[in-house]
């Protein structure tokens, strides 16, 4: 098994830069394509959730309580 961490080629200073660069844009035309997964339901998890549902993707939030209590 080869394990490919896709770490792009060239001097560490300007990976990050070149991966930015390098990536899709994404468009109104083709947010919908895209399924956004959010664990946690806290107060940042249902903020990413809502701004992210509001911006017209698919958004799927998981949460899980260990306990009968309110979380916040």
């Amino acid at each position: 098994m080869l394990l490919d961490a896709k770490i792009p080629a060239g001097p560490l200073e300007s990976k990050w830069d070149r991966h930015r660069f390098e990536l899709k844009l994404i468009n109104p035309a083709n947010k919908r394509k895209y399924e956004i997964i959010v664990v946690g339901t806290g107060l940042a998890g249902a903020s990413a959730s809502a701004t992210l549902a509001e911006l017209g993707y698919q958004v799927k939030t998981f949460c899980i309580q260990d306990s009968p209590r309110r979380a916040h």
